[in-house]
């Protein structure tokens, strides 16, 4: 039988034991609460990151079919600035005005949000191979001479409309024989399609490939706007460095581009092309780039101006996304153009 000190015992174990279990359930709600609290914080984050980059991509788009051009950004009046008027009313009437570019420059938008306009007519057109800018940029990133006049090749025939086969390219026989998909003979509707021309993925690295896929555009585009041409671009076209780009791109930002001398005797390079092919104005077609500075992907908008249209002054033509950077800060960073500058308070 069991004496007064072994019940005394059993109760002082069954105690220990049952503060134990009560210390090891109390730590296990301690984390699964944690967890639940650190999830719903993230969430809120991601949930308030999507909402200031869906209210970028509204404001912005608000401005552009709003707002006028000047020969490279949009121009947005006092009234459209968030800014003290006591602040600006000793400005110059020039110096009143803020401007957006439409050259890919990164601005702040709202919260966290980050954005960057291009005009697409500064863009290198896929669905014209021919166009020296495509040829021009593949050059400046290593595609050998004769890779490059196969892509063009290729490309041609992939959007043609008949079978003919180009010297160095390929038709339908030739993707049969690959165990691809025959080619469209139409325009190509995204500049991503421009991976199922046959043998791209050999001729052109992964490396190339990240360079020239933001820089493409399937807009139809025939002539040179040296004032919202992306500087990458304008570097590879003009054949120049970041300090040989430097003086053009300075003198863009004062005025237009209007004539092929200036051009030359900005960059000292001739370009044999038809003074009749150069644009002064950005075009309706621009690109919309909306990131969050730490969550999240990149948001890709093809907005079309439309202010004579029946039901509306813009058109999203596409969207899709890319997935986030280390770089994300700085992606839109372009020689010559200053991140985040003096935009800040535009969209506040």
């Amino acid at each position: 039988m069991a004496g007064p000190g072994n019940a005394k015992g059993f109760v002082l174990v069954t105690t220990l034991w049952a503060l134990a279990a009560l210390a090891l359930l109390g730590a296990y709600i301690n984390h699964v609460v944690t967890a639940d609290v650190e999830f719903a914080i993230e969430d809120k984050r991601v949930f308030e990151a999507e909402l200031e980059r869906r209210n970028t991509e509204a404001t912005v788009t608000y401005l552009l079919a709003t707002g006028r051009m000047n020969h490279h950004a949009l121009i947005l009046e006092q009234t459209q600035r968030f800014s003290d008027p006591r602040r600006d009313r000793t400005a110059s009437r020039f110096g009143s005005l803020g401007e957006l570019r439409v050259t890919g420059a990164a601005y702040a938008g709202l919260g966290g949000a980050r954005f960057s306009l291009q005009d697409e007519g500064g863009l290198i057109p896929v669905n014209t191979p021919k166009f020296p800018p495509l040829g021009s940029f593949l050059g400046r990133v290593g595609v050998p001479e004769e890779d490059v006049a196969q892509i063009t090749a290729r490309i041609e025939d992939y959007i043609d409309s008949d079978d003919s086969l180009n010297l160095n390219g390929a038709e339908r026989h030739e993707y049969r024989l690959r165990g691809k998909e025959p080619p469209l003979n139409w325009l190509m509707s995204s500049p991503l399609e421009l991976m199922e021309v046959l043998g791209i993925e050999e001729l052109v690295a992964p490396a190339q490939w990240s360079r020239l896929r933001p820089l493409l555009t399937m807009r139809p585009v025939s002539s040179y706007n040296f004032n919202t041409m992306h500087p990458e671009v304008l570097a590879a076209l003009l054949d120049l460095d970041t300090q040989g780009l430097r003086g053009v791109l300075e003198e863009r930002r004062k005025g237009s581009l209007s004539r092929l001398t200036q051009v030359a005797m900005l960059s000292g390079k001739h370009l044999e092309i038809d003074a009749m092919d150069v644009a002064v104005v950005p075009s309706n077609f621009l690109r919309l780039v909306v990131w969050h500075d730490t969550l999240g992907p990149r948001t890709v908008v093809g907005i079309e101006l439309t202010p004579l249209g029946k039901s509306a002054p813009w058109r999203r033509d596409y969207r899709y996304s890319e997935p986030a950077t280390a770089r994300n800060r700085n992606d839109s960073r372009t020689p010559g153009d200053r991140p985040l500058e003096a935009a800040t308070p535009l969209l506040r």
